[in-house]
């Protein structure tokens, strides 16, 4: 498989590229000598091939499609007597033979930050993405192990292979302690997504703004309960859409330990959305959300699971009601090789009854995996995806089965140094 990868001179000029660029964050991090800090370096080389790559209902000719791919990410810790920082630099390089327009050069940055002071606690989250909506559309069942929490949802439903997806999220929480069990504090989602077809594009540019203030209790030690109020605003760059919300959110956590737990919530929104094209209409929807989500970690297993509705800002012109279900588990087979397995079931419907109903879809993936450690830090992988969706505007539902074998490289967990 690397020979036939390495063939390919482009992209192992971009390769080259990424290698410095993450050489130098590396040395970057490893200059902060006031604070604590550990890095640790990522690679991955897969070959992949697709029954239906482009999901076109029955199949077609070319949509039997392989390709290489090359991910490498860095993940960079930093911490003070008074913060912890995480950064994640991440590209990943596409590349498909027979269909070069299915090329694609992605790149991310994820950040968090957490500074304490004796009685309050500022919480950054911040992200940038440049990806290919086709890898927007069709997410994994799989958990995020830098954020669990993040729902990962898929963005509008409507897959276009070649368009591109630029993204940028920030996400400040700020907490002050009142007393012992009780913490009161404010926050705030700003969320901005640009697309980029070089043609006709079918998703629509948006701005995304959610604003928070809430109330939480400890009500032992290893349970909260939390009461929040919010209100968002979703407009599109166009002028074609904008939607304003206001709802409540009723939550409880509870922890059997610090590795197994359960958390509940409950939330009630309301959504007035104004329409300018073709003319001007407004319409007002109210509903109930919510999510219950569970995980355990065992000594040699692992699984983690959330169930729930959601209202989430799309490309497709509108807010989108999401109920979703999510599944992962991982076990230790032997001592060298681990067994993951991740599920995702997303049923999506516009806010809208006109905007993005289009969009609508049923969607559901499921892949299995084996990873096999030749050594600390070296391994082969293997696995195999089935992919499905049931587009409302579409002929037919389509699916795609995948199989892809790699190898890679994952640094050992270091002590900050």
């Amino acid at each position: 498989m690397l020979s036939l990868y390495l063939d390919h001179t482009d992209l192992r000029r971009a390769v080259s590229r990424v290698l410095a660029f993450l050489s130098m964050a590396t040395a970057s991090a490893g200059t902060a000598l006031a604070a604590d800090t550990y890095v640790q370096p990522q690679a991955e080389l897969r070959a992949e091939t697709n029954s239906n790559f482009n999901f076109v209902p029955g199949g077609s000719s070319k949509s039997n499609v392989y390709g290489y791919i090359a991910e490498l990410q860095a993940l960079i810790g930093i911490a003070t007597p008074r913060s912890d920082t995480s950064i994640r630099p991440r590209v990943k390089v596409q590349e498909y033979p027979d269909r070069k327009d299915f090329d694609r050069f992605e790149a991310f940055f994820d950040l968090r930050s957490e500074y304490r002071w004796e009685r309050s606690k500022l919480l950054t989250i911040a992200r940038y993405s440049q990806e290919d909506t086709y890898n927007t559309e069709t997410p994994g069942g799989g958990y995020d192990p830098n954020y669990p929490d993040d729902p990962g949802n898929a963005d509008s439903g409507t897959i276009v292979v070649g368009e591109t997806r630029t993204r940028y999220q920030i996400q400040p929480e700020f907490t002050f302690d009142l007393t012992e069990r009780t913490q009161a504090g404010v926050a705030a989602d700003y969320e901005s997504a640009r697309y980029d077809s070089g043609s006709v594009q079918t998703h629509v540019d948006y701005d995304y703004f959610e604003g928070s203030g809430f109330i939480r209790w400890a009500l032992d030690p290893r349970s909260d309960f939390i009461v929040e109020a919010y209100g968002d605003r979703y407009e599109t760059t166009d002028n074609s859409s904008e939607t304003d919300a206001y709802g409540g959110r009723l939550g409880y956590e509870f922890r059997w330990s610090e590795v197994a737990g359960v958390a509940i919530e409950v939330n009630y929104e309301q959504d007035d959305i104004t329409e300018f094209v073709p003319v001007t209409t407004k319409e007002s929807t109210e509903g109930w959300g919510g999510t219950v989500s569970a995980y355990r970690k065992g000594e040699v297993s692992a699984w983690r699971f959330s169930a729930g509705r959601l209202f989430d800002a799309t490309g497709a012109r509108s807010k989108s009601e999401v109920d979703q279900l999510r599944l992962q588990y991982d076990r230790d087979l032997t001592q060298r090789l681990t067994f993951t397995g991740a599920g995702r079931y997303e049923k999506r419907n516009s806010l809208s009854t006109g905007g993005g109903q289009g969009d609508d879809r049923d969607y559901a993936r499921a892949d299995l995996a084996l990873r096999w450690m030749m050594a600390p830090t070296w391994y082969l992988a293997g696995g195999y995806s089935y992919i499905w969706q049931d587009r409302q505007n579409a002929a037919g539902s389509a699916d795609n089965n995948k199989l892809f074998v790699g190898f890679g490289y994952k640094a050992l967990n270091r002590q900050r140094r």
